[in-house]
């Protein structure tokens, strides 16, 4: 049975039928917004108009794929990672990241924020676009990359991991409220299934609290209904610990 898209949801996709990745721009305060929704979230308007993005960004955040973040929707893009990609134009999202080796992952890394564009690709009865990078070696270098024609039954984009390849936090003094702290801890216990007293400020959510990265995404909801402060996954993914989390809240609270 065919699916009746939305107005908005069908324009878009009819789009990418033409090739365009198309976005809503408010002409109230210049905000681009992708995916394209009605209301601006910089100002709030209701007037935002479809604009077509360039398709350029920027990596600024990487992350390599592991045995517990890896999909087998997303096996036909191979060889591929997770990113935090900001557009050319503004908008920033966690994305699948297509051309990332363990060949040139430290190349790419030394290089951040490094290059990007979108790929509309073909799926199962739709277009669709991802974000890719040329492909080059450990050095740089231009390579060929074999790229499959198969593309996942489902439009998603994944969220990038909490984890990343990097050595743990090493455990210090906390500088958190200790309400902070223990707030965070019973939050982290319902959102990772786990005993509240195996916790502590130095848990680290890389090394001790191993899970898909959208159980962290979760837990970020949690903090910000708790807490009522805003939380980028960015911010909260590099904060590494519990109490490095603490302190973000604290500090977020306090600036109102």
């Amino acid at each position: 049975m065919a699916i009746k898209l939305e107005k908005l949801v069908k324009t878009y996709y009819d789009k990418l039928e033409e090739g365009k990745v198309m976005g809503r721009k408010c002409p109230v305060c210049g905000n681009v917004e992708r995916p394209p929704v009605y209301a601006c979230n910089a100002c709030g308007s209701y007037e935002t108009e479809w604009y077509e993005m360039s398709g350029k960004g920027s990596i600024v955040e990487l992350y390599m794929t592991t045995a517990m973040s890896a999909k087998a929707a997303y096996k036909p893009y191979e060889p591929y990672a997770y990113a935090w990609v900001k557009a050319e134009e503004g908008p920033e999202r966690n994305v699948m990241i297509r051309n990332i080796t363990k060949q040139n992952e430290a190349y790419v890394r030394a290089h951040l924020p490094y290059p990007c564009h979108t790929e509309i690709v073909q799926c199962d009865g739709y277009k669709t676009c991802v974000f890719a990078i040329d492909p080059v070696d450990g050095e740089g270098n231009p390579i060929e990359i074999e790229k499959k024609a198969a593309a996942p039954a489902k439009k998603e984009e994944a969220a990038a991991p909490a984890e990343q390849a990097e050595a743990p936090t090493q455990p210090g003094v906390c500088k958190a409220k200790p309400e902070t702290v223990a707030a965070l801890i019973n939050l982290v216990a319902e959102s990772y299934k786990v005993d509240p007293a195996t916790l502590s400020a130095d848990t680290t959510f890389e090394m001790d609290l191993k899970a898909p990265s959208v159980i962290f995404v979760g837990f970020c909801a949690k903090i910000e209904d708790e807490f009522d402060v805003m939380v980028t996954i960015t911010d909260a993914s590099a904060a590494k610990t519990i109490g490095g989390v603490a302190e973000l809240v604290d500090k977020l609270v306090e600036e109102g």
